[in-house]
């Protein structure tokens, strides 16, 4: 029978390197596990630590499931491969068109991982140098009808990889925290672009994904969704070496920009349901909004793709988004209140101010 608990357990032991504790797999619901990591694009994560496990004592999977997961995981691997041939040579063509660049999220963050292949990858996400006015007139050079959104735009460079084009790299609903976060970033941005790993282009610095990485789950989480990939990911940077100054540094700018209850949530999830065990007393952990916003993880899965919130009336399917925010108003009360106003202020400025 399927048990989220039971896959939980299980997925925490797979992210350690050296647990203490094997689990007892026997009676497991394999395929319900399958289907609980496709939901959550963590197949590939999962398979390594079913693999380990086999070295170790006879697992009773059924062959044909282990065979269509071996197959999924095959697929990871070679678009993972797909997806860096891209980075490097988007990297390089920007490079000759002297623009300087960061790849945030996806592949930035495969590199944490013990083996990054095993990461289920997504679209190229380039961070460019530049004002927002600056990197737009870029894009439109090549692409001129591409729509200009608040924080990024489509870049269709390959016709196999999609790539968005950031000019600030997320940002919050609330104005006012928005304008905090978008100077840290202005602050931070040359350590960034300057900081070229191994394959020759640019990733953020741990100090820096810590904020990033937060602002851009706790932004997906208030409107479709975000699923346990995002937590791994988070788990992963946490596992790195990181300064006291630099874990300081990024608590009072999580305060300051209205994302510290958040990460307390985000904390509890790394710690008690991950097994976090580095830079878990980075700060005190809040477990009433940690099972609040695991719920809604587990719920709605990779982005929120399995919740129903989505209808084809705007009005309802709007509707639907408000009170799904509204559940979260008293532990996080900023963005969900801030999202319809914001909304609402970025069109204006976008459509009758900007323009005229």
């Amino acid at each position: 029978m399927f048990d989220r608990n039971i896959n939980l357990n299980f997925l925490s032991f797979c992210l350690k390197e050296n647990p203490s504790d094997v689990p007892n797999v026997t009676g497991m619901d394999w395929h319900g596990l399958y289907r609980f990591c496709q939901e959550q694009a963590i197949e590939g994560i999962v398979l390594a630590g079913i693999d380990r496990l086999s070295k170790s004592r006879k697992i009773d999977i059924p062959q044909e499931l282990l065979f269509e997961w071996i197959g999924q995981v095959n697929m990871i691997e070679s678009q993972n491969k797909l997806v860096n041939q891209r980075v490097k040579e988007l990297t390089e063509y920007l490079k000759k068109q002297g623009r300087e660049s960061c790849i945030l999220k996806g592949q930035g963050n495969s590199l944490m991982y013990p083996n990054p292949t095993m990461r289920k990858p997504g679209d190229i996400d380039v961070w460019l140098k530049g004002t927002k006015k600056e990197v737009a007139a870029f894009v439109h050079q090549r692409f001129p009808d591409m729509n200009v959104q608040y924080h990024h735009m489509d870049y269709p460079i390959f016709n196999d990889v999609e790539v968005e084009v950031h000019y600030y790299p997320s940002f919050c609903y609330n104005k006012w925290h928005n304008y905090r976060l978008q100077q840290f970033f202005r602050k931070t941005s040359e350590t960034q672009f300057n900081n070229i790993n191994c394959d020759g282009y640019a990733v953020p610095s741990n100090a820096f994904n810590l904020v990033f990485q937060l602002s851009h789950m706790m932004r997906h989480f208030f409107t479709q969704g975000i699923g346990l990939r995002h937590a791994i990911d988070y788990y992963y940077l946490l596992k790195q070496e990181i300064s006291d100054t630099d874990k300081q540094e990024a608590v009072s700018i999580m305060k300051r920009c209205g994302m510290y209850n958040f990460f307390c949530a985000v904390l509890w999830i790394e710690k008690e349901t991950l097994g976090l065990d580095k830079n878990s007393d980075i700060a005190k952990t809040n477990e009433k909004a940690g099972k609040m916003v695991l719920k809604e993880m587990l719920k709605g899965g990779n982005f929120g793709l399995q919740n129903n919130r989505c209808h084809n009336n705007i009005i309802i399917s709007y509707a639907h988004e408000i009170l799904y925010r509204m559940k979260f108003i008293i532990e996080f009360p900023s963005e969900p209140i801030s999202r319809p106003f914001a909304l609402v202020w970025d069109y204006v400025k976008k459509h009758l101010i900007v323009e005229k």
